[in-house]
Formats: structure tokens, C-alpha cells, sequence
């Protein structure tokens, strides 16, 4: 109970802080970088999540999707975190899908069971495009196009931009 307890604390601490400030491009609806389609559902890209990084000495680097999940009044984040490898950090143009991209989410199934760590789906369609790096505010915008992720028989699909927290 802590646990939902401290997530909606800081979730409202978030929305409050932002509700202050303004600026003007903030309503453009074209944007798109707050809600992100997982398997053909709208969800809202959750204040809460994980820092993303690449690192310079093994190649490797990960991001995380952070979902809002409602269900019953209460918001569950579900986190889907993508591991890839490439020679330099991410660059605009850059595209994932071509970085030996692997998924490991955590979410609870339908079933309410919690998918094994240890099965990783792999890359089987689509793209994730680095669309723009923010070094400075640690933030990495990614447009996937029906990027398709695939482990025994189950499927992810992800469509829509996502800003998220990255370390450079």
C-alpha cells in the first residue's frame, strides 16, 4: 500500500508543479509525446519511470517506456525496457530496431502473473527512431512505428512518440 501510496504522492507532486508553468507550445496537439500505443491501447507516458543510458565501454545501452495503467480507480506503471548495443550513444536518425533491440517488460499479464526477467522478446518488425536528444533536460524522444517485439508466441507493439528520461 506504501508502494501506491508514494507513486500517486509524487505523481500529483508532478501534475501540481506542472500545472504552474506555461509555455506556449505546450497544447500543440501534433506533438503526440505524452501517450503512446501499446498493442493497439492508448496509454498516458507515466511520470514515473526509469533513467535510460548508454554505456561507452561495453556498447550497451537501455531505455524505458513508463505506462499509466488505470484499472478500478487505481494507476498501476507498467515499465517496458529496451536493451540494444551500438558503437556511439544515440544520435537523431538513429534507429533501434537495428541495434540488436531486446524488450524485458514489467507488467502484470491478464492473468496477474508477472512475466519471467529472464524472457527478453526480441526485434521482429517495425522501427524506433531517435527523433531528438535533450542532453541537457536528460531526455530522449523516440518515434516507434509499429515496432513489434516477439518472445513464445506473445507479442508487444508500439506506435507514437515517447519522450523519455535519458543519461548521456
Amino acid at each position: 500500500m506504501k508502494h501506491y501510496f508514494l507513486q500517486i504522492t509524487l505523481i500529483l507532486i508532478a501534475i501540481f508543479s506542472l500545472t504552474i508553468v506555461s509555455c506556449s507550445n505546450d497544447d500543440d496537439p501534433t506533438e503526440g509525446g505524452d501517450k503512446i500505443e501499446i498493442n493497439g491501447v492508448s496509454y498516458n507516458l507515466s511520470m514515473v519511470g526509469f533513467m535510460g543510458s548508454w554505456n561507452e565501454s561495453t556498447n550497451k545501452g537501455t531505455f524505458t517506456v513508463a505506462v499509466d495503467n488505470e484499472s478500478n480507480g487505481v494507476i498501476n506503471v507498467e515499465y517496458y525496457t529496451f536493451s540494444y548495443r551500438n558503437v556511439t550513444g544515440p544520435q537523431v536518425g538513429d534507429d533501434f530496431s537495428t541495434m540488436n533491440l531486446a524488450l524485458t517488460p514489467l507488467n502484470e499479464e491478464e492473468d496477474g502473473s508477472i512475466i519471467d526477467l529472464e524472457d527478453a522478446f526480441k526485434y521482429n518488425s517495425g522501427k524506433a527512431i531517435v527523433t531528438n536528444v535533450n542532453p541537457d533536460e536528460s531526455e530522449i524522444t523516440i518515434r516507434f512505428e509499429q515496432l513489434k517485439m516477439s518472445h513464445d508466441g506473445r507479442d508487444y507493439t508500439f506506435n507514437g512518440n515517447a519522450t523519455l528520461m535519458f543519461e548521456y
